[in-house]
């Protein structure tokens, strides 16, 4: 469903190129797999991911071996100006398996998925070119706070906002109010700059740890303005603020 030349450059090289309705990674990944049947492997890459040639070379030698059925890369985050390389936001995950090793349950974003099989690490890097500016941080918290709580209202689910996903937070600051709008995002950007170490990657995890403070922060003024304008019932009439004369 891209609106480029992904699919027609993807089919000129001989790709299988599977149409798709889904707006995130893990419904496709699953509809993907389901569509694929030639060989024993799957590797997983989104868009906006890349491998380095070690981890191609290691690839190629992994997919011989015999110990294990799902390899974990670890992936590096790229923040506005460059790679964070001493945070805790780079995580292991579990990208190379044999088909049938790794399953996204329920196909929601951010979600990890279900392991059916021994485990092993690849030592070399991916690379996720996640935030190349400020501007598609922006793009994705705009994602993140509006467009994703919309499809995620079609099937009948919540666990959008940080006290849905995560009960501690509730527990702390409460599901929603005053705590959650002005207290929880000053621990957040805390967080992220101490316990993950963004700290220590500079100016860009210094940026990177207020934008995510930002985000919480606007998560939770959404919610408010929801909740606030269904309970007085108020619907701008743009005919009566501009009339047609």
């Amino acid at each position: 469903s891209s609106s480029d030349r992904t699919a027609e450059i993807c089919r000129k090289n001989g790709a299988l190129v599977i149409p798709s309705k889904y707006r995130y990674f893990e419904q496709n990944i699953n509809k993907a797999l389901s569509k694929v049947k030639k060989g024993d492997w799957a590797l997983i890459l989104d868009a906006d991911e890349r491998l380095s040639d070690e981890l191609k070379r290691e690839i190629r030698q992994a997919i011989l071996r015999k110990d294990a059925d799902v390899f974990f890369m670890k992936r590096i985050n790229y923040l506005f100006d460059g790679f964070s390389t001493k945070s805790s936001i780079n995580t292991w995950l579990p990208r190379l398996f044999r088909k049938g090793a790794v399953r996204y349950e329920h196909g929601i974003p951010h979600e990890p998925p279900k392991i059916y099989g021994r485990g092993a690490r690849l030592p070399s890097l991916f690379f996720h070119y996640a935030y190349p500016g400020v501007q598609e941080y922006v793009k994705k918290m705009e994602e993140y706070l509006f467009q994703m709580p919309i499809e995620y209202a079609k099937t009948g689910r919540n666990k959008v906002r940080s006290s849905e996903r995560d009960r501690r937070i509730s527990r702390l600051f409460g599901d929603h109010g005053l705590r959650m709008m002005f207290l929880y995002p000053i621990v957040a950007t805390i967080n992220l700059l101490l316990r993950h170490r963004l700290i220590l990657d500079g100016m860009r995890g210094i940026i990177y740890s207020i934008c995510g403070g930002i985000s919480v922060f606007l998560e939770e003024a959404a919610h408010y303005q929801q909740q606030s304008t269904a309970k007085r019932g108020i619907r701008i009439d743009w005919s009566r603020e501009y009339p047609d004369r």
